[in-house]
């Protein structure tokens, strides 16, 4: 596997979890709604106890909602980041060294194109110009351009017609382009598509409608876990998974006598 297949199946991962997340909702909607729908049906409870206990259901629920989304977040910005490290490794890395042969025979033929470049015409010169960038394949060479590109063009600019100073820019950026390589430019790319990605709320719009049903506070701040513990500091030691203390003394003191 290729550096870059590594950072795009990281990629492809933390997508894949966001847009399960959707479904991971609903399925945990399900469930709530099935504890508060049992409670809506005990008849041995009163009405005003059916009404508490589904406010502290609602509360407990509403924590461990907070975990979950917690726990998928920090997975997907943990694939993110990881892919974003090692995109940002493949994009600084530097162009393999030329073969010696190969860079003397570039030296020779890169004075040749300044001087055919000088005696050029503007219109000329572009087309030799971009001939050279175009037949320059190693990274580090086409980079050698670049790096002298103003000075190589000197000669003719000032002659230049707009529209073939709007070619001369359009090469410039192409050669920019070429001396980084294929492989820099795709890790770029992947670099923006993570930051981009890292930077999106992780539950959608859908959700967030949804899990108002649940707790003020579900919606408040399922997108943003840590906040949540934040301002309610110990409820993530919770065990939501089973009902607290304060649920089963009131289911007990809200049967009908």
């Amino acid at each position: 596997m290729t550096k870059l297949q590594s950072i795009k199946d990281k990629i492809v991962q933390a997508y894949d979890l966001k847009h399960a997340s959707t479904g991971v909702y609903r399925r945990w909607q399900d469930e709530y709604r099935a504890e508060v729908n049992k409670i809506s049906k005990n008849r041995n409870l009163t009405d005003s106890g059916k009404f508490k206990l589904k406010e502290l259901l609602a509360e407990r629920k509403t924590v461990e909602l907070m975990k979950m989304s917690k726990s998928q977040q920090d997975e997907y910005r943990s694939l993110l980041g990881e892919a974003q490290k090692e995109a940002r490794k493949v994009a600084d890395t530097k162009p393999p060294v030329v073969d010696k042969a190969i860079a003397e025979r570039f030296d020779k033929a890169f004075g040749e194109l300044k001087t055919a470049v000088m005696l050029a015409t503007p219109e000329k010169a572009i087309i030799i110009l971009n001939e050279f960038v175009e037949g320059t394949e190693e990274p580090a060479l086409v980079d050698r351009i670049r790096a002298e590109f103003s000075s190589i063009i000197a000669p003719v600019v000032g002659q230049a017609k707009q529209e073939d100073k709007n070619k001369l820019i359009d090469l410039f950026e192409h050669t920019q382009r070429k001396a980084k390589g294929a492989e820099v430019i795709e890790a770029e790319q992947l670099i923006e598509q993570a930051e981009g990605m890292s930077g999106q709320k992780f539950f959608s719009l859908a959700v967030m409608e949804r899990v108002i049903e649940v707790h003020a506070e579900a919606k408040k701040y399922l997108n943003d876990p840590d906040a949540f513990f934040e301002e309610y500091p110990g409820t993530e030691k919770i065990n939501t998974a089973m009902r607290t203390e304060e649920e089963v003394i009131l289911e007990a003191a809200s049967e009908i006598d």
